[in-house]
């Protein structure tokens, strides 16, 4: 059962001790603090602190034996020496998780290695089961649960990350919410000294929370265990992995890093082979294509169809999809005969489907979406063109000089009305839908197909590249059956 495995409690724990929380703002500890509060987190909290009687109106602890009980789990952000006694003392009043946040252990080198099995050997003797050090931590938003340096702001979503970089827990937080891309669960697992990129992998194939899985690699020092659970993961699940130490300079710089030793590049692509994982080049790679692969049905093949409202991103969808091993096939005669009915005389209907402009959005939007979602030689839909608000600002702006600009109300009725039609396309069908837009969020168009499970990036290129991975998933899929 998840409840049984040892990150269940990290992720849902009723208590929290702080080991470095202070009233000072500009200590690491006191941040983390402050986001667990100012999150909502439901349950208790516990500052420990030798000096402070009292932390953000908290009453504090002079250290972890004289807690008023044995909290669910501890944070621990103190300077590196003093981290084997603080575990000690939580140890002897029951603390069975920790995360060890402090850095200075074997990515620092002997004596950082000497350090890092110390803990490792008072973890074993009390039996605590712990992430890290030199970890960023855990952030679980649906539980309020984010005892990082980092808020988290946007919704929760289905995309479950554990990686070796804190950043890319944390600090990728404002990207991912231009995308409305959310987290189920997330972990920095640091050096994983006990729990590990694997123990991660096994808990989110088994989290009902996350439909897809991103793991950011710098080296795994478990390549067996870690084949077998990534196998047993994408057989339910995808699962999508950046991996950075194959070159030289990546090698040498997750050995500083995390401490990781790295393979050759060649060796971890043979592995992600093996394992079902679809394997990711760079960072927004990882992110949009889990993101996509959270959100969308999983297409039955790789015949696209595209539909735009100008030339030039048609063109590029077109040319991203031969690139990417995907297919823009000719529609059929009926297909096209459906599509030209509805378009200008200056319109393509083949396939790409280009309207030019064309400022009837009923048609872009939704009839056609539905006739060529409705064929069955068509396995999902790239669009490019979703836009609302942004466009009519601008245009307003120099309009209303000499004429009378419609009201907001009039404005959001004529892009968005459509709207509705079009998030639900994918459910209706059971085909993929995704899109492009050079506007972002601040369109209202763009927040909604986005707050309503339409992947929408921020070039054709990136949607292309999504969609390709959905293709890929697909693959596995059916190897696996």
């Amino acid at each position: 059962m998840l409840q049984d495995h040892p990150l269940y409690a990290i992720m849902h724990p009723r208590s929290v001790a702080m080991v470095g929380a202070s009233n000072d703002f500009s200590k690491m500890g006191t941040i983390q603090l402050m986001n667990l509060m100012g999150g909502n987190y439901p349950g208790k909290i516990y500052p420990i602190h030798p000096k402070e009687e009292t932390v953000f109106g908290l009453k504090a602890y002079r250290n972890g034996r004289e807690l008023p009980e044995a909290a669910e789990l501890a944070i621990v952000t103190i300077p590196t020496m003093a981290v084997p006694e603080v575990l000690k003392d939580l140890g002897e009043r029951g603390v069975k998780r920790a995360i060890i946040i402090s850095g200075g252990f074997k990515e620092t080198g002997d004596r950082g290695k000497e350090l890092e099995a110390e803990i490792l050997r008072i973890a074993r003797q009390y039996r605590i089961r712990f992430l890290g050090p030199n970890c960023i931590g855990v952030i679980h938003p649906s539980f309020h649960l984010n005892p990082t340096m980092y808020p988290y702001l946007h919704n929760f979503g289905g995309v479950g990350i554990t990686s070796q970089s804190g950043t890319y827990v944390t600090q990728i937080l404002p990207y991912l919410a231009k995308l409305q891309i959310g987290f189920s669960q997330a972990f920095s697992v640091g050096n994983g000294a006990d729990l590990d990129l694997v123990d991660c992998l096994e808990y989110l194939a088994e989290d009902p929370e996350t439909k897809a899985i991103a793991v950011y690699i710098e080296g795994i020092k478990r390549p067996w265990e870690f084949r077998q659970a990534a196998s047993r993961a994408s057989k339910t699940k995808p699962v999508v992995a950046l991996y950075v130490g194959g070159t030289e300079a990546g090698s040498r710089s997750a050995a500083s890093h995390t401490g990781s030793i790295s393979g050759p590049d060649h060796l971890y692509d043979a592995l992600f082979r093996q394992a079902g994982v679809i394997r990711a080049y760079t960072v927004e790679d990882l992110f949009e294509w889990a993101g996509a692969l959270s959100l969308q049905p999983i297409p039955r093949g790789r015949n696209m169809a595209i539909l735009t409202h100008s030339g030039g991103p048609a063109s590029s969808l077109a040319d991203a999809c031969v690139r990417w091993g995907l297919k823009v096939p000719l529609f059929s005669e009926r297909l096209q005969a459906k599509v030209r009915e509805l378009l200008p005389a200056t319109g393509s209907f083949r396939n790409p489907v280009d309207l030019t402009f064309f400022m009837d959005m009923g048609v872009m939007m939704e009839k056609l979406p539905q006739i060529i979602l409705e064929d069955p030689e068509i396995d999902g839909l790239l669009m490019h063109g979703v836009m609302g608000s942004t466009f009519f600002r601008s245009i307003s702006e120099i309009a209303r000089k000499w004429v009378k600009v419609p009201s907001s109300e009039q404005e959001r009725k004529f892009f968005l009305g459509t709207m509705e039609a079009f998030i639900k396309l994918p459910q209706q069908y059971g085909k993929p839908v995704i899109a492009s837009s050079f506007a972002d969020r601040e369109d209202d168009a763009v927040k909604m197909a986005q707050d309503n499970g339409i992947p929408c990036f921020r070039a054709p290129e990136r949607a292309v590249s999504a969609m390709a991975a959905l293709c890929r998933y697909s693959e596995i899929r059916k190897r696996g059956e």
